[in-house]
């Protein structure tokens, strides 16, 4: 730069940053503007505010238009800086001044400003064309003559807006596709007073209005039957930014000119815009009418069978009450006589001294018999006593086992019997019920032994998850059981029997072969029943039994 270039002794140069910088460089001579300190008035005055301004700027002069501009330009210039300072407009926008010529000829002959919003302009600002989008006003710069001898422009790039627009326009269009293609009713409500934006056929149809009202209508004004309950939850959701779903809301509309009880599902979405403003809300929209009168009419049903499944129940509980009652009674009353029975048959035999061996066999059936029903009798009353007995307390099994294997220490002796009975769980249960239970089954395990083969019985236990034994009913699958096993060495049973076994009165074997009442199994069931647990049986005929007994842990 010349010495006498200066932004002291040229004041319209001062500043500009980088351009205020390379217009003090540049020599000007060489250009048809000529040197600065010729220019006249109008030209530094508008550099001056052209260098000063942090808006885009540019200036065209002359009548080859040559081209200043400041450092807010150069994105818009792109690769054509540093070039374009002091180029020829024509030649440095070349490819969009058959656009742009006509509107500088117009500012400059007409003495009149231009204005464009968001122009498209094909540029090549690097190295390659592309669409772009300008706002811009083209000022005349009138000089001492008073003629226009130059344009003032102040221009901004608005290209990236308008392709935002143009997305949130496509993606508007899209959703709006969607609002109107969708399988159930939606409307898009927004402004003050309310009014649909967008609806579509199926909420149309769900209201029973018309296009039509809520094109003409604000929203509660279409269907002000609603709006005393659901316009405040409106409001809320618009006020808070809440998401509101109702459920089966029973409401009465006005469709088609008569009014219905119907029942709908919907939900209120606030759509954000930006900054999180709440200005619309979706309301989406299903009717389920028939769904809900379709379950009502179900639940009626139920209600009523219930209610006589209920009857029906107390009946049969009080049947079984009577039943046991009686079985308690007619139980205990008997034993009595054949107590007697017992005791004169004894008295008789007594008497008779001595007596033919035909007599002999008489009395004995008669003592035979009379113990069995005396058997009998006490087993159905421990039967029907079952539910009576309610102390319930933490029982130790080891106990319960040894204490048994200490009743049957004579036959176990007389039978060469080993027990091998392996740590056994503490559980919630009636004790006496628990020695029944046991008792029970190993007395079936030294009654039902091999002939000639000593019995070997074993007990274990273990735990098992509820859901591992589906296949047995338990009425809590998703608690921890424990599994007791009774083994035997036995004579078994066929496997097809495994369930008969425990039915009341039912014996695979006649009293000559075993003897029994045929409840002994039938009592372990239901009190295995009564802890909340089950019974059932393994095995084959000649090769034992398992009984397993599944007990809450």
């Amino acid at each position: 730069m010349s010495p006498a270039l200066t932004e002291h002794t040229l004041p319209f140069f001062r500043g500009g940053g980088a351009m205020g910088a390379l217009m003090r460089e540049k020599d000007w001579s060489k250009t048809a503007v000529g040197p600065p300190e010729q220019w006249p008035a109008g030209l530094r005055t508008a550099i001056t505010i052209l260098l000063q301004s942090r808006f885009p700027m540019f200036i065209w002069w002359g009548a080859d238009h040559i081209m200043f501009y400041n450092d807010a330009y150069l994105p818009i210039a792109g690769e054509k800086h540093p070039k374009a300072l002091g180029g020829k407009g024509h030649e440095v926008w070349a490819e969009v001044w058959d656009s742009i010529g006509p509107l500088v000829s117009h500012v400059i002959t007409e003495q009149a400003s231009t204005w464009a919003e968001d122009q498209l302009l094909y540029i090549n600002r690097h190295g390659y064309t592309e669409a772009c989008y300008f706002t811009f006003s083209h000022s005349p710069l009138i000089d001492e003559s008073g003629k226009a001898a130059g344009v003032f422009c102040v221009v901004t790039e608005t290209t990236e807006k308008v392709l935002n627009s143009r997305r949130l326009a496509e993606s508007e269009n899209k959703f709006r596709n969607l609002v109107m293609q969708a399988p159930v009713g939606i409307c898009i409500v927004s402004g003050r007073p309310l009014a649909a934006e967008v609806v579509n056929d199926h909420f149309i149809e769900l209201v029973g209005k018309t296009r039509k009202d809520f094109q003409d209508k604000p929203y509660w004004e279409v269907i002000p039957e609603a709006a005393a309950f659901y316009a405040p939850i409106l409001d809320q959701v618009f006020r808070e930014a809440t998401m509101y779903l109702g459920k089966e809301h029973e409401m009465l509309l006005v469709r088609n000119g008569e009014p219905e009880t119907v029942f709908v599902d919907f939900v209120y979405e606030p759509i954000r815009e930006a900054q999180g403003v709440i200005q619309r809300v979706m309301i989406l929209a299903i009717e389920v009418t028939d769904k809900v009168l379709a379950r009502k009419k179900i639940e009626d049903v139920v209600s009523v069978r219930t209610a006589a499944l209920k009857q029906a129940n107390d009946q049969l509980r009080k049947s079984n009450e009577e039943l046991e009652q009686f079985a308690y009674i007619a139980s205990h009353d008997m034993q009595e006589p054949l107590r007697k029975v017992s005791t004169f048959t004894e008295l008789l035999e007594a008497n008779l001294g001595t007596i033919d061996q035909k007599s002999e066999y008489y009395i004995d059936k008669i003592k035979s018999s009379s113990a069995r029903m005396l058997n009998l009798i006490r087993d159905v009353l421990s039967y029907s006593q079952l539910d009576r007995q309610q102390r319930w307390e933490y029982v130790d099994l080891n106990t319960i086992v040894e204490g048994i294997r200490n009743d049957f220490e004579l036959l176990i002796d007389q039978k060469q019997a080993v027990i091998n009975a392996g740590p056994l769980p503490r559980v919630k249960a009636i004790p006496l019920q628990m020695s029944q239970l046991f008792s029970n089954l190993l007395s079936n395990a030294l009654k039902f032994s091999k002939p000639g083969s000593a019995p070997v019985i074993s007990i274990t236990a273990r735990e098992e998850e509820g859901s591992r034994l589906a296949a047995h009913a338990l009425p809590n699958e998703d608690r921890t059981y424990y599994h007791i096993e009774v083994a035997d060495n036995g004579i078994g049973f066929d496997p097809d029997k495994a369930d008969q076994i425990f039915q009341i009165f039912q014996r695979l074997h006649g009293q000559t072969e075993y003897s029994g009442t045929g409840i002994g199994l039938a009592l372990c069931r239901r009190i295995a029943q009564n802890h909340k647990g089950t019974i059932y049986a393994t095995g084959e005929e000649g090769k034992g039994a398992v009984f397993h007994i599944l007990l809450p842990a």
